[in-house]
Formats: structure tokens, C-alpha cells, sequence
């Protein structure tokens, strides 16, 4: 990653609005009065501007201060006067380079815009007595980390960085697998510390998420944002779950496994067993092209019995994978007609929506049992894909 900014960049962070009686106020600031009431007075009318700036960077400089907001404004009539207004301000000095973190000025305003229409969490006295805490932990992420993770709510988190514009992890899922790609020191983590340190040791690329939330016993919607938080930093990446029942397809990528020296190496320091003899790369190669439709890992180690050449399979299916070499097929069950034998989860569960890893996840079972059952019932179609 980049190197971490130095320390106090951002001076400050206010959330303004309009409020009904007294028109524009600062609700909440970090640090405390940092924002007098007469400085704010002299810029208010930038910060709580016309119509025309809801939503544009706005910046102001003022006395040594410069501030950088997005006021926002949703129109209901359920608000007072009909509109809820509001800003988000970053304060800075006048010499810094603000550049850097408009758009993270602007992406925090749609954070909380988006949070509001779901869930009311500005117009709620009980969530948005929050702020306070999340403004100090974003100035505090942003100026040690250049970058940061707040929980808003259980379905909605804010993620932030100034380092370089990274897009918004994808949805965490209980049957996902992380797997580590780089340090965890590297992650900003004040909100997560003693979590993270309950969840990181059961994290081994093999440990889908659920049975990571039961065997550290936290809930299951802390360990998703975690894994979450974990995966935006770069510090994990997911990963299907491994079984020897799979079935993987080679991708086009594979064939710079022949070409490129770095991948090579990387890729036999990984997969080679202990006190093993590095295996040759066209073994390597040929092991990953041997897979494809119809053809399971536990087909493929029995066919070539992969171990005599010093490959531990399991951990070259996650190289492959998490290089793009290789792609996880997976079975997606369909009930093609409801019949009175069908449980009601396999009525709701087998859509073709949900593959076999997801279902099984949720049903607590094993994909052996659904594999049996699938077989059995000529009701239910797989697509593979």
C-alpha cells in the first residue's frame, strides 16, 4: 500500500444542518469546539448553501482554515419544512493539499444520505447520537491510516480511503472463505481491535464464514463485517470453499503460468509440501489443465496421484483460484415441480438462485447429504456454472 500519511492532515470534522427553529448549526464536531459560532456564522452560508450546491464539493478557506463539504438535501414531507439539509465538513490548513480527500468528503455526505433513506439514521435521536463517535474515529482513521472502516448499522458500513480510490468490498457472504493476502497491520482497525483479534486466528484460506463466527463465538453479522473491513484494506481476499468434490475449470490466465518467472515461483514456494522437493512447472501446469467438467479434485489426485510430486493440492487450488488460473464451477439446484416429499427450505432455497455451498450453509447440511438428495430427487435439475 502507499505510504501512510503523516499525522493531523484533517484538523477537524463537523456535521452541519438546517435546523426548522434555528436555520444552519453545527450539530456535532471533533474536536469539541473547534468551530466557534462565530466562524461558523462566516461560512455557514457555504456550508447550508442555495439548492444549486446540494451535492457539489464545496470548499471555503476562512481566517488559517480551509473546509471541504457536499451539502445534501432529501425532500419528504415528513421533515419540517418539508426537507432534511446537511453537511459533512472536513477542516484543514490553508496550506494542504485538500485535493486528496474531496471525494472522500463527498463518498461519506452519500454514506450517511443513504443511511438516512434506509434506515432514518439522521432523523433518529437514538442513531445519530452515534455521530460524535464515528466523526472521531473517520479524522482518527484518516490521519494515522489514510484510510478507515466505521459501522453505521448492520447493513450499512463506511469505508473510506485516501491512499487510493478503492470501489466498495463486495457483499460478504456466510459460505465465503477469506484468505490472507497481506498483513494485517496494514488494516485501519479502532473499531474492530478485540473482534479482529477474536476472528484472525481461525482465518487459515480454508474456514468459511460461518464456522469462523461459530468456533470464535461472535455473531455472524460482526464476523461479515469484519471480513469486510478486512477484504476493502486488501488484507484478505474470498475464496470459494474447498472440498474434493469440486470441480474447477481452467481460465485463459493459466498459460502464464508457463511464461511469467515471478508467478512460477510464487506458485511453488506456495504449493510445495514440507521437506518436499519442488515440483517442475509443466507438472504444475499439467496438474491444473487435467481439470475441467465432469472432473473432480479427488478425480484428478486418484488419476495422478499429485502428492509423489511433492504438490499439496489443496493449496494449489487456492493459489490457482486466487490468481485468476482457475474458477470454482458451482452446482446451482432447481426445483422444477413442488411435490408433497419437498421440505419447505428446498421450496424456498432450491430457486437456481443460491448455489450448493450457500444452501448448505444455511440448512446446516453437509454438501455430501445435498449431493445424495439432489441425486435421488428427479424433481430437482442442477445447472453447473
Amino acid at each position: 500500500m502507499a505510504d501512510k500519511p503523516s499525522r493531523n492532515i484533517v484538523k477537524a470534522v463537523f456535521f452541519s444542518e438546517f435546523h426548522p427553529q434555528a436555520g444552519p448549526i453545527v450539530s456535532y464536531q471533533t474536536p469539541e469546539n473547534f468551530i466557534s459560532r462565530d466562524l461558523y456564522d462566516v461560512v455557514s452560508v457555504y456550508v447550508i448553501p442555495k439548492p444549486a450546491l446540494y451535492g457539489k464539493i464545496m470548499k471555503v478557506n476562512v481566517l488559517e482554515h480551509s473546509m471541504v463539504g457536499c451539502p445534501n438535501c432529501i425532500t419528504d414531507k415528513k421533515y419540517e419544512r418539508n426537507a432534511l439539509i446537511f453537511n459533512i465538513v472536513f477542516v484543514f490548513d490553508t496550506k494542504c493539499d485538500t485535493q486528496p480527500f474531496e471525494p472522500v468528503v463527498k463518498k461519506l455526505c452519500k454514506y450517511f444520505l443513504d443511511a438516512e433513506l434506509d434506515s432514518c439514521f439522521l432523523s433518529d435521536e437514538a442513531s445519530r447520537a452515534r455521530i460524535p463517535g464515528m466523526l472521531r474515529e473517520i479524522k482518527d482513521g484518516l490521519n494515522t491510516f489514510g484510510g478507515v472502516c466505521v459501522a453505521i448499522d448492520t447493513a450499512h458500513s463506511i469505508y473510506l480511503t485516501t491512499l487510493q480510490q478503492l470501489n466498495d468490498p463486495p457483499a460478504v457472504a456466510d459460505h465465503h472463505v477469506p484468505i490472507f493476502v497481506n498483513h494485517v497491520e496494514d488494516a485501519p482497525n479502532f473499531s474492530w481491535d478485540l473482534m479482529v483479534q477474536q476472528v484472525l486466528p481461525h482465518i487459515n484460506g480454508y474456514t468459511h464464514i460461518a464456522r469462523i463466527a461459530y468456533k470464535a463465538n461472535v455473531d455472524i453479522v460482526l464476523v461479515r463485517l469484519c471480513i469486510q473491513h478486512l477484504v476493502y484494506f486488501g488484507v484478505v481476499k474470498l475464496i470459494p470453499i474447498f472440498q474434493y468434490s469440486n470441480v474447477y475449470l481452467a481460465t485463459p490466465k493459466l498459460s502464464t503460468l508457463l511464461t511469467d518467472n515471478d508467478l512460477q515461483a510464487k506458485c511453488i514456494k506456495f504449493i510445495t509440501k514440507p521437506d518436499d522437493r519442488e515440483p517442475a512447472i509443466a507438472t504444475v501446469f499439467s496438474v491444473c489443465a487435467g481439470l475441467g467438467p465432469g472432473v473432480t479434485v479427488r478425480d484428478l489426485c486418484i488419476r495422478l496421484n499429485v502428492r509423489r510430486y511433492g504438490i499439496d493440492e489443496r493449496a494449489l487450488i487456492q493459489f490457482c483460484v486466487l490468481h485468476g488460473l482457475l474458477r470454482r464451477l458451482h452446482k446451482y439446484p432447481t426445483l422444477l415441480a413442488e411435490h408433497s416429499d419437498h421440505e419447505p427450505w428446498m421450496v424456498h432455497l432450491m430457486t437456481g438462485q443460491l448455489c450448493e455451498d450457500e444452501i448448505c450453509c444455511l440448512t446446516g447440511c453437509s454438501n455430501p447429504e445435498l449431493d445424495a438428495m439432489l441425486e435421488e430427487d428427479h424433481h430437482i435439475a442442477v445447472c453447473w456454472k
